[in-house]
């Protein structure tokens, strides 16, 4: 959980993204003063999509999981009500979603990433490292 700020300044930030596939566009960029909870510098990689909060040298400062969002599967409600609703996938995701993540000086930018599942890895690139990157996008200053 992020400490509280003596200045006052925010100490988080709520980023609005939109999605299409594993293409990832920053929208929105708004401090927050909140406490931010669910975070934690990983010991261990956690399956799913998250959002990294990284220094100006590439040093993970935070990571949150992307809780909803870039979900590959819809809800599908029938025309009769008595029916039940059941999930489809998608050719290609697409959608929004926002996410609050915490910030401090060093913050620099965040990177969107996903962690697939053990063996969802290639052979060739199974040794390179098993996070791959969707995006990255500056933090502006009011965002700090």
């Amino acid at each position: 959980m992020t400490e509280p700020n003596p200045s006052g300044e925010p100490t988080a930030v709520r980023l609005l993204f939109e999605y299409e596939g594993d293409e990832v566009r920053l929208l929105l960029q708004q401090p927050v003063d909140v406490a931010v909870s669910g975070f934690d510098l990983p010991r261990e990689h956690v399956v799913g999509n998250h959002v990294e909060v990284r220094d100006a040298n590439e040093e993970m400062l935070s990571r949150v999981p992307i809780r909803a969002g870039m979900d590959t599967s819809v809800e599908v409600f029938p025309e009769d009500p008595n029916e039940p609703i059941t999930r489809t996938d998608v050719p290609r995701a697409q959608g929004a979603f926002t996410v609050v993540v915490p910030t401090t000086e060093r913050a620099d930018h965040v990177t969107v990433v996903r962690i697939p599942p053990a063996g969802d890895v290639a052979p060739a690139e199974a040794g390179a490292s098993d996070v791959v990157e969707l995006g990255t996008f500056p933090l502006t200053g009011g965002a700090r």
